[in-house]
């Protein structure tokens, strides 16, 4: 019996070699689109403080974050901002503002966020407002939105406006092109 080593040439041997080295020198594939996260985190509580008082708290589905620039990056996220100057009896929670949002973007440094992909926020008095995306300054908890907005509330209350800017501090509101009706009682 004959080895089967033996049998093939060595122009035949160096063949795959070749082949081997040629793949290993060519160019790495393309990069089809922006590179991940840096850091992304799942199921995220969320606990914000203004010096000792807590100020805000919420979660989110998932949240990214980029060190070199400190945007980030969150899903389905919900966010209740406390009125913690709120007169309120000793032991009782401050009243909040709920804001709901499919995403936002925000940044660590400038401490904007930007929300869209459906916005609710449902002020302690029961007003309940929806828009397609808002901006919040989390510094002054000033927002502010250009696309349509829909406010209802107790008793039939009920608003539309083309645009919006609301206070979540001191709960005020003004709009854009309104138009409102308000049921009998």
């Amino acid at each position: 019996m004959e080895d089967p080593i033996v049998l093939v040439t060595p122009r035949l041997r160096l063949t795959p070699c070749l082949l081997l080295l040629a793949m290993a020198c060519s160019a790495p594939p393309q990069d089809e689109g922006p590179a991940p996260p840096e850091v992304t985190l799942r199921s995220v509580e969320l606990r914000s403080y203004h010096g000792s008082t807590l100020s805000a708290v919420g979660h989110a589905e998932t949240m990214s974050y980029e060190r070199a620039s400190a945007d980030v990056l969150a899903t389905a996220g919900s966010l209740n901002v406390f009125r913690n100057e709120a007169v309120r009896p000793a032991g009782a929670p401050p009243p909040a503002t709920l804001i709901d949002t499919r995403n936002a973007r925000g940044n660590l440094l400038s401490r904007g966020i930007d929300t869209w992909g459906g916005v609710r926020v449902r002020t302690p008095t029961g007003l309940d407002a929806r828009t397609e995306r808002a901006h919040l300054d989390s510094q002054t908890l000033r927002s502010h939105g250009d696309t349509p907005v829909t406010v209802t509330g107790a008793h039939g209350y009920w608003l539309q406006a083309d645009a919006f800017e609301m206070s979540l501090r001191e709960e005020f509101y003004e709009f854009v092109n309104v138009q409102s009706r308000v049921s009998s009682l």
